[in-house]
C-alpha cells in the first residue's frame, strides 16, 4: 500500500507498507492504474472525472432468459436516467443495474435492484433467481483534467476511462493503452519524463475525450434526460421492423454516433429529437 510518494528529477520515489513492513522503492514513471478512487490521481491533484456512476451487479442462477440473448430494462423506478441489464454466462445470469448519484432520490442501489427481482409485472423471468455473488461499486466516466503529469500517469478507472453509454472500461482501458504505451515505453527508454513530455503524451487522448462528451450527450439527450412517458414512445418506435432492421445494420455499442444520425435522417418519429441530438454531436 502506498503511503507517499515524491517526484525528483530522474525518478520517483515511493515508500510502502509492504508485506514485510515500510519500504522505499525507486522508479522512472508512477503508473497509477488503481481504481475509480485512485490514490496516485488524488495524491498528485490530476483532477476528478467528469462524472461517477454506481454499478451494482449479483450473478445469480435460475433466471428465465433466452439462450444468447442480452436483456436489458429501463425506468425511473430501477434505472433513473440509465438502465438494467441481465447477461447470460454459461450456467449463470449476471444482473445488473447503474444510475448517478444525484438521480437516486437517497435510495440505495440495493432496492434498485430488489426493485427490478420483485416486479412481477416487468418480467416473470426472475421469479427462479437464486443469487450466488454480488457486486457493487463506483463507474468513473470523463478524463480527467492532467491523465499524465512529471514521471506520474493514470490508466483504467483511475483516469475516467470508461464509457458514459455502457460503464464499460474494459475495452477503452485497452484504447488508451495501445495509444499510449509505445511514447510511454520510449519516452522510459530515454528517461526523458518531464512536465512538457508527460504533457505532450496526455494530449494524444484528445480525440478519446471529445469523444466521450459526445457519447455522454448523446445518452443523456436519448435517455437520461427523458421521462418514462418519452421512453415508452422511443421503444415502440424501435420496435418496429425497419427500425430494428436500421439498428442491426448500423449499431455499434462502441460508436453509437453513426446510428444516432441514421436513425434521425430516416425515422420521422425521431427528428423531433433533431435539436437535442444535434447539439449533443455538435457541441458535446
Amino acid at each position: 500500500k502506498p503511503v507517499s510518494a515524491n517526484v525528483y528529477r530522474d525518478y520517483v520515489e515511493v515508500d510502502l507498507d509492504g508485506a514485510r513492513g515500510p519500504e522505499t522503492i525507486r522508479c522512472k514513471l508512477l503508473c497509477g492504474a488503481d481504481g475509480a478512487h485512485s490514490w496516485v490521481r488524488r495524491k498528485f491533484k490530476m483532477g476528478r472525472p467528469t462524472e461517477t456512476m454506481i454499478g451494482f451487479q449479483i450473478e445469480v442462477t435460475g433466471y428465465s432468459g433466452d439462450e444468447g440473448m442480452l436483456d436489458m430494462y429501463t425506468g425511473r423506478g430501477i434505472a433513473p436516467g440509465f438502465f438494467s441489464w441481465a447477461i447470460p454466462t454459461g450456467e449463470s445470469t449476471r444482473l445488473g443495474t447503474w444510475t448517478k448519484a444525484q438521480l437516486m432520490d437517497g435510495i440505495s442501489s440495493e432496492e434498485y435492484m430488489n426493485r427490478l427481482l420483485e416486479d412481477d409485472n416487468l418480467n416473470s423471468r426472475f421469479a427462479n433467481c437464486l443469487e450466488v455473488a454480488r457486486f457493487c461499486g463506483p463507474v468513473p466516466s470523463g478524463i480527467v483534467r492532467k491523465p499524465m503529469d512529471e514521471r506520474v500517469a493514470l490508466f483504467g478507472d483511475a483516469a475516467g476511462i470508461c464509457k458514459p453509454t455502457t460503464g464499460g472500461g474494459i475495452g477503452p482501458g485497452f484504447e488508451q493503452i495501445k495509444l499510449l504505451v509505445p511514447l510511454i515505453s520510449k519516452s522510459i527508454r530515454k528517461n526523458d519524463l518531464g512536465k512538457s513530455s508527460m504533457k505532450r503524451i496526455g494530449n494524444k487522448l484528445g480525440e478519446m475525450r471529445r469523444s466521450q462528451r459526445k457519447k455522454r450527450a448523446l445518452r443523456d439527450a436519448f435517455l437520461t434526460e427523458m421521462d418514462d412517458t418519452e421512453l415508452e414512445r422511443i421503444f415502440s418506435v424501435w420496435a418496429k421492423p425497419e427500425v430494428t432492421a436500421l439498428i442491426n445494420e448500423f449499431g455499434d455499442i462502441e460508436n453509437p454516433i453513426p446510428l444516432g444520425l441514421k436513425m434521425l435522417k430516416e425515422v420521422p418519429e425521431f427528428r423531433r429529437l433533431a435539436g437535442r441530438a444535434a447539439k449533443a454531436v455538435l457541441w458535446g
